[in-house]
């Protein structure tokens, strides 16, 4: 790797280049199992499981998937909440030879059924079911699979995401990237087995698949599982066992700010994400919990997903910090061309942990001369720290879970009473960006039936919190409606009266 501006600013004795173990993604429970077999390896309510039994659980949810006809490479469909059996079916798929899709228990039947047919699903296992003796999950499609050979034997995951166009696609992340990932996380802030990591972030997610589980097995650490993300549960948790990692949204620690302080003596690794702009959500936080400040990075879905991480001995606040291990940054003009220090561009990404493509879409390539496109416009200072600005596709951040407009107005626009919909984010401090929609009616509407309208069929944190309806959609000339000026046009107290009513969690 060529000399960089942000290495002189690494955490103290970790080296710019690393070494990776060429293991498959289950391979870290497996050395964690032989290293540290009768230690907790998780944490579920009152079930605790030592690392010798996850690793006799794992093996068994392999002989099941195996049994159910389950070959190398066929996808597995998981609907993971936050629970062992679903960590068990987890590395239970992946120890089978399976291509995991992990999916969230909230999203709707329509989007469910997409993920299926995309990814050419085999077998689909629900959020509470469990791999084993005396289960019997719902199991579909046993016949020949549609596409039996995925391209090459390491892929692991296919995680969903927008991308840079706004349209859902699987990021092919191979065991390679995901164990790279795992390690650069546990590296950056210094890791070991006596990590307690508590699993706020859906292990659903890549964020949470990377920096909850297969981190923390990584270093043999032990895995409190939160299925349920309650402000003083969760407070309480961390307390009764002495949680030392806490990664979540700035939601989340909003939330955990506006309950009373607990004793967290041995926390020490706290990190925000999903969010732009985190207003004075940091300062409070430390101002809180001195001995665990709040840390800021960066990354998406198809870095697996971390690339940026503050260096927690020399934080710089408004950036995202420098690139972690192996991996490279630059900012680039719209025609892949280095643009000069401090100017903006599209951030583009180099490492190990870069995703080879999109899964079933070859001509979609979100790479440039072999750097990743983020579809993120940020700028880099003289000391390689980054700062995100705003992102060139209009893809929205609520509460961390990346919202598709497309989706939203789709939904709106088979209402019969609505004629145009146009959906964008309101900024907010607390939630990241708020979606709104702004509609222009066709028959008679109210806001509270939209609103249902939209709960009917999309997932909870895509539903509008805000309707405002107008009777025109600014367009440009070619009739795309200009969303930028929609952003700044929200209406007066008593226009969003569909808000907070999408049944979200509040």
């Amino acid at each position: 790797m060529r000399a960089e501006p942000w290495l002189a600013h690494y955490p103290p004795g970790l080296p710019p280049k690393g070494r990776y173990p060429r293991i498959p993604l289950w391979g870290f429970v497996e050395r964690a199992a032989r290293r540290h077999g009768g230690k907790v390896a998780l944490v579920d309510g009152e079930a605790s499981l030592s690392y010798a039994d996850l690793w006799d659980r794992v093996s068994a949810a392999a002989g099941w998937f195996r049994a159910r006809g389950a070959s190398p490479g066929d996808r597995v469909l998981l609907r993971m909440a936050n629970t062992a059996s679903a960590v068990i079916a987890c590395y239970g798929a992946l120890r089978a030879r399976c291509v995991v899709v992990p999916s969230s228990p909230q999203i709707g039947d329509a989007e469910l059924s997409a993920q299926i047919d995309d990814s050419g699903a085999r077998i689909t296992l629900g959020a509470d079911e469990t791999p084993g003796a005396g289960a019997v999950p719902p199991v579909s499609g046993l016949g020949p699979s549609a596409d039996p050979k995925p391209p090459g034997p390491d892929l692991a995951v296919l995680q969903y995401t927008s991308g840079t166009t706004g349209r859902p696609k699987a990021a092919m992340m191979s065991h390679g990237n995901l164990v790279a990932n795992a390690l650069q996380n546990a590296r950056w802030f210094g890791w070991d087995a006596t990590v307690v990591n508590l699993a706020v972030l859906p292990i659903c997610h890549t964020w949470g698949l990377c920096v909850c589980l297969n981190s923390t097995f990584a270093v043999g650490g032990t895995l409190l599982l939160v299925p349920r993300f309650d402000p003083e549960e969760t407070l309480a948790l961390a307390a009764r066992h002495r949680a030392t990692v806490l990664y979540g949204s700035a939601t989340m620690f909003h939330r955990l700010l506006d309950v009373p302080r607990a004793d967290l003596p041995a926390l020490r690794h706290v990190k925000a994400g999903a969010m732009l702009t985190q207003g004075r959500l940091k300062e409070r936080w430390d101002e809180r919990y001195p001995k665990a400040p709040l840390q800021q990075g960066y990354g998406l879905t198809e870095a697996s997903p971390e690339s940026h991480n503050n260096p927690p001995h020399r934080f710089k606040p408004g950036t995202v910090g420098v690139p972690i291990q192996d991996t490279r940054c630059r900012i680039a003009d719209a025609d892949g061309r280095d643009v000069k220090e401090g100017a903006m561009g599209e951030v583009l990404l180099e490492g190990p942990q870069v995703t080879s493509g999109y899964w079933r879409r070859p001509a979609e390539s979100p790479f440039v001369d072999g750097w990743l496109r983020t579809g993120d416009v940020g700028f880099m200072d003289a000391e390689g720290y980054l700062t995100i600005v705003d992102r060139l596709k209009d893809m929205l951040k609520f509460r961390g879970y990346t919202v598709s407009p497309n989706a939203v107005e789709e939904r709106l626009l088979r209402h019969p009473a609505v004629r145009e919909a146009v959906v964008v984010g309101r900024p907010d401090e607390r939630e990241g960006e708020v979606p709104v929609a702004f509609v222009v009616r066709a028959g008679a509407a109210t806001a509270e039936e939209l609103v249902a309208h939209c709960r009917k069929g999309l997932a909870p944190y895509e539903v509008p919190r805000e309707v405002v309806f107008v009777d025109t959609i600014p367009k440009n000339a070619v009739g795309k409606p200009l969303r930028r000026e929609l952003r700044g046009r929200w209406g007066p107290p008593g226009a969003a009266s569909g808000q907070g009513a999408s049944g979200a969690p509040s």
